[in-house]
């Protein structure tokens, strides 16, 4: 069984698939041990809680720079015992050494506008934080007045959170 941490900003529409999914324990292999949120304020917080998954807050307002945020994270994730991570639209993202610490075992789902559309890519991250293999990519079209709250919610809604969880069937397929 691998253990993993979901590390979410925002609230977190994407991860309500995983959790879930989780539940019924639709990734083969997978325990997630943890939904850390980047804001006390994170509604993926109370998601983790309704879903009696651990929850965890490592507040990025609090530190002065990304390198005691990346290191607050990574002791966040040995605290519980992550052997993957699992970055979900993460802000600020964690600095490179977060990723050589887990490289090869970190699943990122980054958001991206991009003209008039809204996109959800999945990756398996390099040492770096760039993209070592692409998992899948969703996106749904920008609508004029629409707030960004919104248009990732209705992200989530058409594709973003089967796209997560796929990703991460994938990567225990294929990867680990």
């Amino acid at each position: 069984m691998i253990r993993a941490a979901v590390i979410v900003s925002g609230d977190g529409p994407e991860i309500q698939n995983l959790l879930d999914g989780n539940y019924f324990h639709e990734v083969p292999g997978l325990e997630i041990a943890g939904v850390v949120a980047t804001s006390s304020e994170s509604g993926a917080l109370l998601r983790a809680k309704s879903a009696n998954v651990p929850a965890y807050c490592v507040d990025s307002a609090i530190f002065p720079n990304a390198a005691t945020f990346t290191r607050a994270l990574l002791t966040k994730l040995q605290d519980i015992d992550a052997l993957l991570a699992v970055l979900v639209a993460v802000s600020p993202e964690p600095g490179e050494s977060f990723y050589r610490e887990y490289s090869g075992r970190c699943v990122c789902l980054r958001l991206e506008r991009d003209g008039g559309s809204l996109y959800a890519t999945a990756i398996l991250a390099d040492a770096d934080g760039s993209e070592a293999r692409r998992l899948g990519s969703v996106s749904v079209p920008l609508v004029p007045g629409e707030t960004a709250a919104g248009a990732r919610r209705r992200l989530a809604q058409n594709g973003a959170g089967e796209l997560l969880t796929g990703a991460l069937k994938r990567y225990m397929r294929e990867c680990h």
